[in-house]
């Protein structure tokens, strides 16, 4: 089954995509609450967990709000500019039918983008969770509502719907009705289907690459490893992948992803902005673990500064120089003599089983 299923409405693109809705790179994330903007449940609670409480302390400013309503607050953590907070639970729901509350919601979603001038937004399937609509006619009513304001719209907009289970009781295949519903309810969307892509493919891709994991608040000690290793990327001796070669407009997560599974070797930049950033430990770190401990993964770390990695999943890993010598303890002359050092790690793990 498609993981990623993609329509084009002239400059504008639809998005349906099983994943969790927290790692979207889009300037809006929609979330689904109730009237009090508990943020306690299904992907409010996701939504609060991954953007932290700054969240819930500015939606508390706002309550009550009524059903079918939409709140904005600020996005705290992640990278959007915005959440919406569509109140699809409340004292009226027992009264209101679901297409009555998800119609009004969605509307206002696709207008507050327009007045806002943002370009990118990321649904969830509306009430599908906690306040338990049915995904068929959730997915007729967003369809309806998604298709004739991109259709109108004169500036090129982005909508992702992602499809996901918090709750660990649904897999893919049960989101089947809400695909099929999708594209039943909005004909048109037959002709604008523009791709699909599937997870098996892209988990499979050969692994023989050099995954540089870092802060960028270290991104001087990024750019001293470039420059060292640059002969070695000359004579095609390894591919080397950092952040700095996303090219704007691509979607940052997913390009991460793609080199993350394209890692044979992995080299983290250790420091404590290193440490404290939730985006490695909650994106980058887990993977790269899973990676070393199933797929034969080799993991190098570089000590930059003093810092708590005792505490952590790293000391079970080899480090690539000294760890009783952080490099910013050493001199320029030792600095240059630990990162050919490194290089030569580097290198020798790349060339292993190749």
């Amino acid at each position: 089954m498609a993981r990623k299923i993609s329509y084009q409405f002239g400059r504008s693109q639809l998005i349906i995509e099983f994943g969790d809705i927290t790692n979207s790179d889009t300037q809006v994330i929609v979330s689904s609450d109730d009237c009090y903007l508990s943020m306690s449940g299904g992907v409010s609670l996701a939504i609060r967990r991954a953007g932290g409480d700054d969240i819930a302390l500015d939606a508390a400013k706002k309550i009550p709000a009524p059903l079918g309503s939409v709140v904005i607050t600020t996005a705290g953590n992640l990278p959007a500019h915005y959440i919406f907070h569509v109140i699809t639970r409340g004292a009226e729901a027992a009264e209101a039918l679901p297409e009555e509350v998800l119609q009004k919601a969605t509307d206002r979603c696709m207008g507050l983008v327009e007045a806002l001038r943002v370009n990118s937004i990321a649904f969830p399937a509306l009430g599908a969770g906690t306040a338990a609509f049915p995904l068929d006619r959730v997915a007729a009513q967003m369809a309806k509502v998604i298709a004739s304001a991109l259709l109108k719209s004169e500036r090129e907009i982005r909508v992702e719907i992602y499809l996901y289970d918090h709750r660990g009781l649904l897999q893919e295949m049960d989101f089947i009705p809400f695909i099929a519903r999708f594209a039943a309810r909005v004909p048109e969307f037959a002709d604008h289907k523009t791709e699909s892509s599937d997870p098996v493919a892209e988990e499979n891709r050969t692994r023989d690459r050099v995954f540089v994991s870092y802060s960028h608040k270290n991104r001087e000690w990024l750019e001293k490893l470039q420059t060292m290793l640059r002969p070695l990327v000359r004579k095609n001796s390894i591919a080397m992948w950092d952040d700095t070669q996303i090219k704007p407009g691509k979607k940052w997560r997913d390009e991460i992803t793609k080199a993350l599974a394209s890692a044979k070797v992995a080299v983290l930049l250790v420091s404590p902005e290193f440490l404290a950033s939730e985006f490695i430990a909650d994106h980058e770190l887990p993977p790269l673990l899973k990676a070393a401990e199933q797929d034969g993964l080799t993991i190098l770390w570089v000590y930059l500064s003093a810092c708590l990695y005792k505490e952590t999943e790293l000391g079970a890993f080899q480090a690539a120089y000294d760890v009783g010598r952080p490099l910013d303890s050493l001199s320029t002359a030792e600095q240059n003599a630990a990162l050919v050092s490194i290089c030569q790690h580097i290198k020798k793990a790349i060339a292993t089983n190749t």
